[in-house]
């Protein structure tokens, strides 16, 4: 067994996505295992893991347990941290991760900072968040200080820890998402049950802040003038100069790849007024559609690496797949 794990969850809707993932841990030389909360993963599918060179566990997460657990999108996207705090026990760190996320770089040296440290190490999100909502109550208390502003507060992933330092925050942003909060009756959203859990139990000076643009490049990042994603000698890195280690997004949709770039062009109009001149608005679309096709090319590279699939429509099978 490794010393490190990831840990992630796919329904059969991302089959496509979680193969482009486990290739590209492949491709980077990974030797973490990965633990995989399949949902409805066909068994020939699932056959298919034994071909990477790094060991994949597969959790089938019966129809029963996701229906008591409020369905599928609440096994891959919340009671992953309870798997992670549950599976970690056996590892010095765990990386909690999403199905559509492709690798450029191993991060090893980042699950050694969590193991040796017990530090949270985790990505940095655009707008941090003020708990000021009811929502953020329990039983009529504050779970922290009401109006606290979260300096460190993270993305769902990747985050890397130590779960024997903060296994007991993991089960517990399970806990208060499954119970919900009687006042509202509202459940806590996946991102604040997780940052609140961290905060509660000691992460507001313990944590490590990744930048967005080097692991999961949101929101546009990798097609914006100055940070867009550029061909480093074969890997990718951004053009003011940051590896990027990995990237998300449902590339294996070419509406998703379109809307993209259209948000680009809106966001340079809008932004910069760059439509009032025709060369430079031109020249940003020039550049984001680059940089797409950049990441776009990455992704089919690693989505035949090893494993190979079906091309098809894994969302509505009934519909022709669309390059």
């Amino acid at each position: 067994m490794a010393k490190y794990a990831y840990i992630v969850g796919a329904t059969y809707s991302y089959i496509p996505e979680l193969t482009a993932m486990l290739n590209s841990l492949d491709f980077v030389g990974n030797t973490a295992d990965v633990h995989v909360l399949g949902i409805e993963l066909p068994d020939d599918y699932v056959a298919k893991f034994s071909e990477l060179s790094y060991t994949v566990v597969h959790h089938n997460i019966t129809e029963e347990e996701w229906q008591a657990d409020h369905g599928r999108s609440e096994i891959v996207c919340r009671k992953r941290y309870w798997y992670a705090a549950e599976i970690g026990k056996d590892y010095e760190a765990v990386c909690v991760l999403d199905a559509d996320l492709i690798w450029v770089r191993d991060p090893k040296a980042f699950f050694e900072v969590a193991a040796k440290t017990g530090l949270v190490v985790g990505v940095s999100k655009e707008q941090n968040k003020v708990y000021d909502d009811p929502h953020h109550q329990f039983n009529g208390e504050w779970m922290i200080p009401e109006g606290y502003y979260n300096r460190v507060d993270l993305c769902n992933c990747p985050t890397f820890v130590d779960p024997k330092v903060w296994g007991e925050a993991f089960r517990k942003s399970w806990e208060w998402f499954i119970t919900g909060f009687p006042e509202t009756n509202m459940k806590c959203p996946d991102m604040d049950c997780m940052n609140i859990a961290l905060i509660k139990y000691g992460s507001a000076d313990r944590t490590i802040v990744l930048a967005g643009v080097q692991w999961l490049g949101t929101n546009e990042q990798l097609l914006k003038p100055y940070i867009r994603a550029i061909n480093d000698r074969g890997l990718i890195k951004t053009e003011c100069g940051f590896p990027v280690y990995c990237y998300h997004g449902q590339y294996y949709k070419k509406k998703w790849r379109e809307c993209q770039v259209a948000n680009r062009h809106h966001c340079a109009s809008g932004y910069l007024k760059a439509n009032k001149h025709e060369e430079v608005i031109n020249g940003l679309d020039g550049q984001a559609k680059g940089a797409m096709n950049l990441l776009y090319s990455y992704f089919k590279k690693m989505l035949d690496y090893k494993i190979q699939i079906e091309k098809k429509n894994y969302n509505h099978p009934e519909q022709p797949y669309e390059e």
